[in-house]
């Protein structure tokens, strides 16, 4: 960072010394490796000269790792990864800043690691603050820069271009494996169709032998009442031969209806087994059309921006690069949160408080993605919106014709008038927020509540010992589980009154039989509650 004023610069020495002293008392100077960016197949070259370009060519987090690696000798802190990503995020600073930064820095003369091609460009940045020059400074720069930004443009349609071509690809794969399932389908039910004809042929023809069994039966009856003179060798052959008859017919009905029952569980089966197949591969398809979607609008988008400016192309660009995982986090939903069934089915325990509180409309829900929750209060006749800020479940929700917002959910509430709101939900949300962003949520979140509006919260249960140690993390978006006991302080504390704790989906079977202190232990840590909801209510 490059700082105009003494005082920041003094507190940027202090804190560059503090974080040098640290990483000197973690490790002696003879072991430090000279760690540098990455080459080509991932490997550090251990140089002690760089040219700037050699660092420019990394982006965010990659970047500013390889900076400290390269210039530092060392990995960034925290802290310090957090500050120079926020400052590139602002759009105020580039990479030659954080460059320079480092570079100037105690720490950073102190490794003694040359930098070429980097002193003209931050004389260059330097002209660029004056009040007026640097607006001169910048426009000439900027026509400068444009024959260069023309070529990354080509090269931006060309990836662009190879990405969609990509996707395509994937998706035509995706057609053919449904197709080919469609055929085996097809050939499998043209099968089971043959026989159920076969089936029924001969089901008409045990019905006509049924009816001719039954006539001679009545001609039977008849010569016997016309002649009661009949030898008792001639009767006795005669019911022979209708016993056997009778018996021969039985034993068809009973093939028949053997062969019946055995067909119809086969088609049970096989419309089950094509159930099964057809939903990953719907699935997979609606994936890649909404990714497709997506490309196309960003480089829609990003085309315009880039006809205005520079430096609305790189807003822009910072912000697409925040939904570039989008993807990635919906298959990993689809993979860990469950079934959307399943789903439904857990968040049907909330609803009985939305009834007993009146609240028919009015519920927002916040960070909705998949939807369920909407579904779910759509089926019982409640309103609601959700907000979300992952475009693919965006597009998942629009397509089931839910009512749906993408935008940053702080953001949407600052924007709401004070108690517009009858119901505020939010499931499985908190955990991903820092502690000073969850903060800024529950009172924007108060703000917006009606006096006797619901909040109803839902978060993985660290008293379970398996989800506090492992399944929490099987999301890496996670942060910190928070217990229950801390989020009804921090509810209480925002001006909520607590109303319920409800512990969801203990898993009774499972617990060991006995009374003693031990095993109530063994059972509460291993086979309590996974996840926790609290009702809140507004005074």
């Amino acid at each position: 960072m490059l700082n105009d004023s003494g005082s920041d610069l003094d507190v940027q020495r202090l804190m560059h010394e503090i974080r040098a002293n640290v990483a000197n008392g973690q490790r002696p100077v003879d072991t430090v490796p000279s760690p540098s960016p990455a080459t080509a197949n991932g490997h550090l070259n251990g140089a002690n000269r760089y040219h700037v370009n050699d660092l420019l060519r990394f982006h965010g987090d990659e970047f500013v790792r390889n900076a400290y690696r390269a210039l530092l000798r060392r990995d960034p802190d925290e802290a310090g990864m957090a500050q120079h990503l926020e400052q590139l995020a602002s759009g105020r600073f580039n990479k030659l800043d954080v460059l320079a930064s480092l570079h100037s820095s105690p720490e950073g003369r102190s490794s003694q690691v040359k930098l070429d091609g980097l002193a003209l460009p931050v004389a260059v940045r330097r002209l660029e603050r004056l009040p007026v020059v640097g607006y001169v400074v910048r426009v000439l720069v900027a026509l400068t820069r444009l024959p260069v930004l023309i070529q990354h443009q080509n090269r931006f349609e060309f990836y662009t271009w190879s990405q969609q071509r990509g996707i395509i690809a994937h998706q035509d794969q995706h057609y053919q494996e449904l197709r080919d399932s469609l055929q085996q389908i097809s050939g499998q039910m043209l099968e089971i169709t043959q026989r159920t004809a076969e089936q029924q042929q001969a089901n008409e023809l045990f019905a006509r032998q049924y009816e001719e069994l039954i006539a001679r039966y009545h001609e039977f009856e008849v010569r016997l009442a016309e002649n009661r003179n009949l030898s008792a060798h001639e009767v006795k052959r005669l019911g022979e031969q209708l016993s056997a008859q009778l018996i021969s017919q039985q034993q068809l009905l009973n093939q028949l209806h053997q062969t019946t029952v055995e067909q119809r569980a086969e088609t049970q089966q096989l419309a089950l087994q094509l159930r099964e197949e057809l939903q990953p591969l719907a699935r997979h398809q609606q994936k890649a059309d909404v990714e497709l979607l997506m490309q196309e609008r960003r480089l829609t988008v990003l085309l315009e921006q880039l006809k205005r400016g520079a430096n609305s192309f790189r807003e822009l660009a910072n912000e697409e690069e925040d939904h570039l995982l989008d993807a990635l986090y919906a298959s990993l939903e689809d993979q860990f949160r469950g079934p959307r069934e399943e789903v439904r089915g857990r968040l049907q325990v909330y609803i009985p408080f939305l009834k007993e509180a009146g609240i028919g409309s009015g519920v927002l829900d916040v960070g909705c993605g998949r939807g369920e929750w909407l579904q779910l209060l759509r089926s019982e006749g409640i309103e609601a919106q959700g907000v979300d800020r992952n475009r693919v479940f965006i597009e998942e929700c629009r397509g089931a014709d839910l009512n749906v917002i993408e935008r940053d959910a702080l953001a949407y509430l600052r924007s709401l008038p004070d108690g517009r709101l009858s119901a505020i939900t939010t499931f499985h949300l908190v955990e991903h927020l820092p502690f000073e962003t969850l903060i800024r949520l529950l009172d924007e979140m108060v703000r917006t509540l009606k006096h006797g509006g619901l909040l109803i919260v839902e978060t993985p249960n660290p008293e379970n010992f398996m989800v506090g140690s492992c399944n929490f993390y099987a999301d890496p978006t996670h942060r910190n589980p928070i217990p229950s006991e801390t989020l009804k302080f921090l509810l209480e504390s925002r001006g909520l009154r607590c109303k319920e704790v409800l512990k969801l989906r203990p898993w009774e079977e499972a617990k060991l039989d006995g009374d003693s202190e031990l095993i109530s232990r063994f059972n509460e840590y291993f086979y309590s509650a996974p996840d926790y909801g609290i009702v809140a209510t507004k005074p």
